[in-house]
């Protein structure tokens, strides 16, 4: 009982870890553009396109104007999510914007910010601010990437890119990427720190009276034990007959004859015959089979009247049909109906009949004997 309620404050503690926190939330970056949009920030299009097929990242993109839209999108971020905002030009000025109008933001990039634009101080809470600029404004086209923004946690590095150039400089691109990579990381490492803190809650003892086998004691449950304690004990009275009821039975056991049930009956089985009575049984059957097949073979071949059935009024009623003689004539006319046989134009009335084709078929000249056929083969 008390492994399984374990096993169940550690199910739920994982799924609460799981399911309740951000532990599959991913490292969000928000990329700002500058002037005219992605038009002119083409090394700033391919950036956002690499940081898309980083693991766990997701990227969402805007003019510098909507820096509002990101400030929306950062406040709806599940808790935990860290957070990147690349600016360029136009889009770094709006990169203050959102830092002093969120809650919070890891990583703050701002590459060559104009100086053509207002920009407040940098108020808000943020990380880690980094700002890349070229400090001669002749190089940038009037100072288009000059400006150098002005707040208390921001690093500064300072190059000699024009303001068209800067976004393909590596150094740039090489530091959005790692600064990513190492907020990606810290999402790792908090998922992980929030399992083990799951885990380590779910392992510690629960303190439940029913788990742990300790039994409490009520108030009223006092009182009874000092009751119990006050009564007097009695000791049981002996049983006196407790083994004299085993012998007597044994005697009762002894004195009865033992009665043996009545066997089942059995059933009667005959005895077994002899293989000479075997071999008559054989011998008496098989001439009554044979005569039965040569019937059937002749009732087969020619249809000469109902033998069978006469036969067998012969066999019930043991008297013979009436006589009846099966002449050659009778056996002529069966075979023209049957077969189409005719004479020849020059054979007289006599035993063979030519086919029509070719063949000839001969008839016996011996008259069947309709009795001979009726009468039963002897035994």
């Amino acid at each position: 009982m008390k492994r399984l309620a374990i096993g169940l404050s550690l199910a739920l503690a994982l799924c609460g870890s799981f399911f309740c926190s951000p532990a599959q939330a991913k490292t969000f970056v928000g990329v700002l553009w500058p002037m005219f949009g992605p038009l002119p920030a083409i090394g700033l299009v391919e950036l956002a396109a690499e940081l898309k097929a980083m693991p766990d990242v997701e990227v969402e993109t805007y003019v510098h104007q909507a820096w509002p839209s990101l400030v929306e999108d950062l406040k709806h971020l599940p808790p935990g999510t860290h957070t990147l905002v690349v600016g360029y030009s136009l889009g770094a000025n709006s990169s203050v914007f959102v830092a002093n109008n969120s809650k919070y933001i890891d990583t703050i990039i701002a590459l060559q910010p104009s100086m053509l634009s207002w920009n407040p101080e940098v108020t808000g809470k943020v990380g880690h601010y980094i700002e890349i600029y070229n400090p001669n404004p002749w190089e940038t086209f009037g100072g288009m990437g000059s400006k150098k923004l002005i707040g208390p946690n921001i690093e500064y590095i300072a190059n000699n890119d024009s303001h068209p150039g800067a976004q393909f400089d590596p150094q740039f691109r090489d530091l959005v990427k790692s600064e990513v990579a190492k907020l990606v990381a810290q999402d790792r490492q908090d998922r992980e720190d929030r399992v083990e803190t799951a885990q380590a809650e779910a392992g510690k003892p629960i303190e439940v009276a029913a788990v742990s086998g300790q039994i409490i004691d009520l108030p009223g449950d006092t009182a009874a034990k000092n009751h119990a304690k006050a009564a007097p004990v009695r000791a049981p009275k002996p049983v006196e007959t407790a083994t004299a009821a085993p012998a007597a039975a044994t005697v009762r056991q002894a004195d009865a004859a033992p009665v043996d049930p009545a066997p089942p009956p059995r059933a009667e089985i005959p005895p077994p015959q002899s293989r000479v009575e075997q071999v008559a049984d054989e011998a008496s059957a098989r001439p009554q089979r044979e005569w039965t097949a040569f019937l059937n073979t002749v009732t087969g071949a020619a249809h000469s009247g109902d033998l069978f059935a006469e036969h067998k009024a012969f066999a019930e009623h043991k008297a013979a049909p009436a006589a009846r003689k099966l002449t050659r004539a009778d056996m002529v006319a069966y075979a023209r109906r049957t077969f189409g046989l005719s004479r020849g134009p020059s054979q007289p009335p006599g035993n063979a009949l030519i086919a029509p084709a070719s063949g000839v078929i001969t008839t016996a000249s011996v008259a069947f004997d309709r009795d001979a056929l009726s009468a039963r083969p002897p035994e």
